[in-house]
């Protein structure tokens, strides 16, 4: 088969290689569409703490079986999924709290086991157990399944800081993570989503995002618009979806129990707060890393039901040999969500 190795940081090769054997009570999947995250190219710039090399990149995987060792045959030859990345122990105190992605023994596909820049991408059963295999609804393509993981990332986000009806929504950064969030702030009830953004070609955001009003965080005072779109109450869920974003600025904007939602990782992991801001108000703070498993399920459904049209997100499409291309475009923030595509 043909796959995209990253040997070491900056060495990604295509490669002709050895089609992985189908694991015991596992299965092998042909890849169809695997979406590009940020964290794809940020990994072949500089690694990751959970990469090991070398390794097949791609963690937002859908395709089709071509074998399944499964002992109750329920996911049989051709029955199209989508692959939730983690592949958790189910034994220790975090997943029997549901919260496998926290898993102290979790692997990752596309991380610490090959992933789905490649044409093929073997399942373990481990990650059977922990429900990672999902069937693809009829009428979803792969390409749109594929998606279901970030946005599953973003339901984690967005429980985690208790986004609900009625409340007013702050989302830095218009990539397609930021676009994800304020598709999925409507559905759960926002009244009002207000987003900002430095880059001018992602102000114009698709018209899918319910969005009430778009910041150009390059020209504009953030403070001073939400104090006149809010009557200068505040927004009661500010989401961080940009690396680059000044965190320490951020909760003077949040209203009385607002909540702030460090989604990104932040280039500059060090942040300052005002503790009597955070006391007066009442406000918190939480941080949101990856999904689970039932995220990723109820992501699927979500897609499949049309609540949140993720296909608007994705701008550019590349074959495997274009994966080259395909990682500076998303580097470049060229577009919106580059999907690699299979025949």
């Amino acid at each position: 088969m043909k796959a995209a190795i990253l040997k070491s940081a900056g060495n990604l090769a295509l490669e002709d290689t050895a089609t992985p054997p189908c694991p015991p009570g596992g299965l092998l999947v042909r890849v169809r569409a695997c979406s590009i995250c940020s964290s794809d190219a940020r990994m072949l710039r500089e690694g990751h703490r959970a990469l090991a090399y070398p390794r097949i990149l791609g963690h937002e995987v859908a395709g089709e079986i071509i074998e399944s060792r499964t002992p109750r045959g329920e996911l049989k030859t051709g029955d199209r999924v989508q692959l939730y990345p983690g592949i958790p122990c189910g034994k220790c105190p975090p997943c029997r709290r549901g919260q496998e992605n926290h898993c102290r023994e979790l692997g990752i596909i596309g991380f610490s086991c090959d992933g789905g820049f490649a044409e093929v991408v073997a399942v373990p059963a481990r990650s059977l157990a922990g429900g990672g295999v999902n069937p693809i609804p009829e009428g979803l393509s792969c390409e749109e399944a594929s998606l279901a993981e970030p946005l599953a990332s973003c339901l984690n986000g967005q429980g985690l800081a208790g986004v609900g009806r009625g409340d007013s929504v702050l989302i830095v950064g218009a990539g397609p993570i930021g676009l994800l969030h304020a598709m999925l702030a409507g559905v759960n009830g926002a009244a009002e989503i207000y987003m900002a953004e430095r880059l001018p070609e992602r102000l114009e955001a698709p018209g899918a995002a319910p969005i009430e009003r778009m910041i150009d965080a390059a020209g504009e005072d953030i403070k001073t618009v939400i104090d006149e779109e809010t009557g200068g109450r505040g927004v009661d869920v500010i989401i961080v979806a940009c690396s680059q974003a000044d965190a320490s600025s951020l909760p003077e904007l949040l209203a009385p129990r607002g909540r702030l939602c460090l989604f990104s990782g932040l280039a500059d992991g060090d942040i300052s707060l005002d503790a009597n801001l955070c006391h007066y108000r009442e406000l918190g703070m939480v941080g949101a890393y990856g999904s689970t498993a039932s995220q990723n399920s109820a992501a699927i459904d979500l897609i499949a039901e049309g609540r949140v049209p993720v296909g608007s997100l994705i701008t550019a499409r590349f074959p495997l040999e274009g994966i080259a291309d395909a990682i500076e475009y998303v580097s470049r923030r060229q577009g919106l969500k580059a999907v690699i595509t299979f025949p």
